[in-house]
């Protein structure tokens, strides 16, 4: 019943006064323009601009005159070469040490040779630096 009440109205008023009427048809063409107006405050000025490329260096000048050579010094006394009895006790010191350096050289190739024919140690376990395990990378389980 409460929603018989609410949905229920009463007579209609008076009809109100009518509206002016719409335009009709299309509307004119545009009139003649007005008079220009008076020219606007003259703006600011802008910032300055970039400075311009630098211009290329000037010919290259003549070169100066050349000055006096100056004076050459003295020739030094005639040196005299060493006789071959002062010569002799250097050069046997030197003939000497290169034989001891040979002797050397030959007596450190034959150790070398020696070592490389002496059969390797092998027990069935390699040694440490010959083999080393990779170690396992930890990761994380996929899901």
């Amino acid at each position: 019943m409460a929603d018989d009440a609410a949905t229920r109205q009463g007579r209609a008023g008076p009809q109100g006064p009518r509206g002016a009427p719409g335009p009709q048809g299309h509307p004119g063409r545009a009139g003649l323009e007005g008079p220009r107006g008076k020219p606007g405050a003259a703006g600011k000025p802008g910032p300055v601009g970039k400075p311009g490329a630098r211009g290329e260096a000037g010919p290259q000048g003549k070169p100066g005159a050349r000055g006096e050579a100056g004076p050459r010094g003295e020739a030094g006394p005639p040196g005299q070469l060493p006789s071959i009895e002062q010569v002799m006790p250097w050069l046997h010191l030197i003939f000497d040490a290169w034989e001891d350096h040979r002797r050397m050289r030959e007596q450190e190739a034959a150790a070398h040779a020696a070592l490389a024919e002496l059969p390797a140690e092998e027990d069935g376990e390699p040694d440490e630096d010959e083999h080393r395990e990779k170690k396992k990378k930890k990761r994380k389980d996929k899901k």
